[in-house]
């Protein structure tokens, strides 16, 4: 695992939280090289009210949810053939065609957990075979392998990260 590939998958998961949904956060992360693209999480269309009735309601909640990769895609602005897309899940089906149409060339997400594949399993075969035949590059990484010392990031002590982390992840 490269440094960047840890500090993109751990912006991806940090992203995830700005998500509203309840059972399903998801962020993405895209690249060209080392400098950053775009980012995005999912979550209803800017405007449509994010309701608790709407969000736990599976059917509607589904039907309204931009897709964290979709909202990357939206707000690049920009071509993004040969790009990396860092996220938290591996895409859908849904999204993985619009990232091989994008012309995307690497896919980078956490190995999923078994509650995860117990859902979605066939579609993530699905959208692996189609990065295969689009000739899409697929990292995975095990949750075990991210670690500070693979992003070589340095925190200080009492410095402003730690403490807004600190802030942040209280309960």
């Amino acid at each position: 695992m490269t440094k960047w590939d840890t500090r993109f998958l751990g912006l991806a998961a940090y992203i995830s939280a700005w998500s509203k949904d309840p059972s399903s956060q998801v962020g993405a992360v895209i690249t060209d090289g080392n400098r950053i693209i775009s980012l995005g999480y999912n979550g209803f269309a800017a405007g449509v009210e994010d309701k608790p009735e709407r969000l736990t309601n599976r059917n509607c909640k589904l039907n309204l949810t931009i897709h964290a990769e979709e909202n990357a895609m939206i707000f690049a602005k920009r071509g993004l053939n040969g790009c990396t897309v860092y996220v938290t899940h591996p895409p859908c089906p849904r999204c993985a065609s619009k990232l091989i149409q994008e012309e995307v060339g690497r896919i980078v997400y956490v190995t999923p957990s078994e509650d995860f594949l117990s859902r979605w399993e066939d579609d993530i075969k699905l959208s692996t075979e189609m990065y295969r035949e689009a000739g899409v590059e697929v990292t995975q990484y095990d949750l075990e392998e991210l670690n500070h010392d693979n992003a070589s990031i340095t925190i200080a002590p009492g410095g402003l990260f730690k403490n807004v982390m600190n802030l942040l992840l209280q309960e």
